[in-house]
């Protein structure tokens, strides 16, 4: 009878811990970084609900976030602003954390960066393009130096009235290669362009709520809780 008690007590014990080891996660910090895009900048320049609040709010549900960091992130980013904001470890005014440091703690990195950049062009150029990509893959070398074994997640660019489809095919092309190289993931988006239910405004490449939830479901792919 108490080899029995024993016996059961041990069964519990195992199963217990089995249970916690699978529903178990461990809490981690998220920093979203990049443009427009990644603030969730409306077509009336107005900050919205982004995809980054929405990964946020997933976060949270799964219980797994202990802190979400998006101040980085700034309307107008263009990756030589943000490749120096990562080389002079920028500091936030609010908390004093440097940017290298957010970087370092971070389980997971976001980076939504070009469209602004692109699109705020006079004239685009192919010399435009190669000093984006050029730069693009600094601060993912960069990143990846900072932090080794963090999930980074890159999306791609979309097309526009300035953004030929042929020019977003040879940026697309380039990010993916990128991503590949530093052990990242790229997130295509360029199918966003066939919803019109996703912009406020025809002329205007930023989306509404609707194509910020839609890139949040396409980010969610690539995480497994």
């Amino acid at each position: 009878m108490k080899k029995q008690i024993i016996l059961t007590i041990l069964t519990g014990i195992i199963l217990a811990f089995f249970i916690y080891k699978i529903t178990y996660h461990e809490e981690m910090n998220f920093i979203s970084l990049g443009d427009g895009i990644s603030v969730g900048l409306t077509a009336y320049n107005v900050k919205g609900y982004s995809y980054n609040d929405y990964l946020k709010d997933y976060f949270e549900d799964n219980t797994i976030l202990r802190e979400y960091i998006p101040d980085f992130a700034n309307v107008d980013e263009t990756s030589k602003s943000l490749l120096n904001k990562i080389s002079n470890n920028e500091e936030l005014k609010n908390n004093k954390l440097t940017i290298q440091q957010a970087i370092s703690k971070a389980k997971i990195i976001t980076i939504s960066l070009g469209m602004d950049e692109l699109n705020n062009l006079k004239v685009l150029k192919s010399k435009n393009i190669s000093e984006y990509l050029t730069n693009i893959e600094k601060i993912v070398k960069m990143i990846r130096n900072i932090n080794k074994n963090g999930k980074v997640v890159i999306t791609s660019l979309y097309e526009t009235s300035k953004l030929s489809k042929d020019n977003v095919l040879k940026i697309n092309n380039e990010l993916n290669n990128i991503a590949n190289k530093y052990n990242i993931d790229f997130v295509d988006i360029t199918d966003v362009v066939l919803h019109k239910e996703f912009y406020m405004l025809p002329n205007n490449y930023y989306l509404n709520y609707k194509g910020h939830e839609y890139i949040s479901e396409l980010v969610k792919k690539f995480f497994f809780f």
